[in-house]
């Protein structure tokens, strides 16, 4: 992290010295200034106006490595007013998937005019991939990769790489296909170069080949190269034809997009949300979850009322000093039983997200995280119970109140874990369910059953 600030602090000072000494000039980035950081800076550390000049002074090479790091925002800022030739020409110098990335930020109005300037070969792979849900394998694919054919020789492939090395996005795998298209091998460079230059593919080929639909879930595919360390994967249509590939560092890219989101989720701040968006943007992301909470709010005050009128006429042998005591440990219940509950939501959440939860195994982890909740409670109970039989002079208080503490903790993981598990079984993201409406509903039913435990026991 260190070095990685130190090289953004690099990039944005060169960017200062440049808005400040040059006439005019177009800016020239140093080897050491890669395209992610200028990214961040321009974005970041810029104003508008400043990024669109610096922007604009760029070579259209590295024009186009910025605009494939960049953020949408960033990307929404430097292209505005731009002239739509020029923003063909440097799609045609992006990979494929970055351009019809690069292409959902624009309006369609533009985007109709900025396809008319691109290679209508190019044009039509952004067309392809642009039909593709964004959520999707095809979403994140590129069509830049090296197809092979059975019987070539190893020789002649080499050659071929040599030749078409810059129009892949990757060429350490080579995908073998018939002659319909269809996948039926996969070929490392490796084992290429490793092989005699007269021999066939067919005889070196991998028959057994890790892939993925086209249609599938984008993070389902983003763990599955994860899981068996790949640095791309093939993606192939209903037909069983390769239509394009995924590789590592959109994997990564895709995990760490979901990863915010799940923790933004669980939050309860919106899965869009940002540190440095606007402050009305932060407001109506954050604000609808919180309506949960006040409604959770408002009920929980009417069962207090509703246990307090019980205590008043049914707990009067003990000198109308129960209530009293109780209420003062609603503010722990609602604390260990919120933890609690956010603990094993953020498990549980984590477990979906890199699949460790499979659906053979929902049910003993539910109980594993009921038991978890049962032994916390335990704990808890067992430190909470002797201060409050001091602090209430009353031995059977304390065994009271430690006792309700208990079974409130327990109920906790029990509503939480069946909150996350329930919602995932219907289809919802866990997260989104597992966050403020997990606590409304862990805060209610805890203290319902403090209260109600501790009156029962105590009469």
């Amino acid at each position: 992290m260190a070095r990685r600030r130190e090289l953004r602090q690099q990039v944005l000072q060169a960017l200062r010295d440049h808005l400040e000494g040059s006439a005019g000039e177009p800016f020239k980035p140093a080897e050491s200034h890669h395209p992610a950081d200028l990214a961040d800076v321009l974005w970041l550390d810029m104003e508008k106006e400043e990024a669109q000049r610096i922007f604009r002074g760029l070579s259209q090479e590295e024009a186009a490595e910025v605009l494939a790091e960049g953020e949408p925002q960033l990307q929404q800022i430097v292209l505005e007013g731009m002239d739509p030739e020029e923003l063909g020409s440097l799609l045609g110098k992006m990979p494929a998937d970055d351009g019809a990335d690069l292409l959902e930020v624009l309006s369609e109005e533009v985007r109709l005019q900025v396809m008319c300037f691109v290679d209508p070969e190019e044009a039509a792979d952004l067309r392809h991939l642009s039909g593709y849900p964004a959520d999707s394998a095809g979403g994140m694919m590129t069509t830049e990769f090296i197809a092979i054919e059975p019987g070539e020789h190893v020789g002649d492939v080499l050659k071929r790489i040599k030749r078409d090395e810059d129009e892949a996005e990757t060429i350490y795998a080579l995908y073998v296909v018939d002659d319909r298209g269809a996948l039926i091998g996969v070929l490392s460079t490796r084992e290429l170069l490793e092989a005699g230059i007269h021999e066939d593919i067919k005889e070196i080929m991998n028959p057994d080949v890790l892939q993925a639909r086209v249609d599938e879930d984008r993070e389902e595919v983003a763990h599955r190269i994860l899981h068996y360390n790949l640095g791309a994967i093939p993606i192939v249509d209903p037909r069983g034809h390769v239509v394009g590939i995924v590789t590592a560092d959109d994997a990564l890219e895709v995990l760490e997009e979901e990863g915010s989101e799940d923790a933004l989720l669980l939050a309860g701040a919106g899965a869009d949300s940002d540190a440095i968006e606007p402050l009305l943007s932060k407001v109506m992301h954050r604000a609808p979850m919180l309506v949960v909470t006040v409604a959770a709010g408002l009920l929980m005050s009417r069962l207090m009322n509703f246990f307090a009128s019980k205590s008043g006429v049914e707990m009067s042998n003990f000198g109308g000093t129960v209530w009293a005591d109780l209420v003062a440990y609603v503010p722990m219940v609602l604390a260990l039983s919120g933890t609690i509950g956010m603990q094993t939501s953020a498990v549980l959440v984590r477990g979906f997200a890199v699949g460790q939860i499979a659906p053979g195994r929902r049910i003993p982890i539910l109980l594993a995280e009921v038991q978890v909740g049962a032994l916390l409670g335990f704990f808890c109970a067992l430190l909470a119970t002797p201060a409050a039989a001091i602090f209430a002079g009353d031995w059977g208080f304390g065994l009271v109140m430690g006792l309700a503490l208990f079974l409130a903790m327990t109920w906790a993981a029990t509503a939480s874990s069946s909150i996350a598990m329930g919602s995932e079984a219907a289809g919802l993201d866990p997260a989104l369910v597992s966050g403020p409406v997990m606590m409304a509903v862990s805060d209610l039913s805890a203290v319902v059953l403090f209260f109600g435990s501790a009156f029962l026991l105590l009469q």
